[in-house]
């Protein structure tokens, strides 16, 4: 198992278990619901060992084999991915955005699909292309209101983002109909 951690520094740092066993363990303290949330993340063996601070690591990709928890999606999400970079987000964006703006869908079991861009404090951005059906809950409030995102990382990864890393979330979406939280300052975004 390999494991590339993104920290609010711009800083990444890549660690390597390849004992089959120990990647097992490891891939179980990947745990959605608390690895932004146990206390300081300790890496190593024996000598020397790293501690990071939760709060300050952005994301954590975890490519290897075997299971890996998946955690959370959005209500309705039934596949969240994490594209390529940029460039296959502006494909995706540049065929899909002309369709959902003629056909949306906004009944609860409509067919939904989402590219998200997610801006980090790091100052990088992670791409995010989400599958599934139209939900009552709102997708903004689902993005930030959970202990960490999860993603695919096509062909056997998982990626965990940190919500508390996130400075803004660009969500294009095939709905028709938004439920906009309550304070929203309704203007139009001059760039994409």
């Amino acid at each position: 198992m390999r494991l590339r951690i993104h920290r609010t520094d711009g800083k990444t740092g890549t660690y390597v278990q390849d004992i089959s066993r120990r990647a097992q363990v490891l891939a179980q303290r990947l745990d959605p619901a608390t690895i932004f949330a146990s206390g300081p993340i300790v890496i190593g063996v024996l000598n020397p060992f790293t501690v990071l601070n939760p709060d300050d690591v952005c994301w954590v990709e975890a490519i290897g084999e075997g299971e890996m928890p998946e955690g959370y999606r959005p209500p309705g999400v039934e596949r969240m991915r994490r594209l390529s970079g940029r460039e296959e987000y502006e494909a995706l964006l540049a065929r899909q955005w002309p369709r959902w703006r003629t056909n949306p869908k906004s009944s609860p079991g409509d067919l939904l699909e989402a590219l998200v861009e997610l801006s980090l404090r790091s100052g990088q951005s992670v791409y995010l292309h989400l599958t599934g059906v139209v939900a009552d809950h709102p997708l903004d409030q689902a993005l930030f209101g959970v202990p960490a995102l999860t993603a695919s990382i096509d062909p056997d990864g998982m990626l965990y983002i940190n919500p508390k890393c996130i400075v803004r979330a660009r969500i294009y979406h095939s709905r028709s109909e938004v439920v906009y939280p309550r304070g929203i300052w309704f203007a139009e975004a001059d760039e994409i």
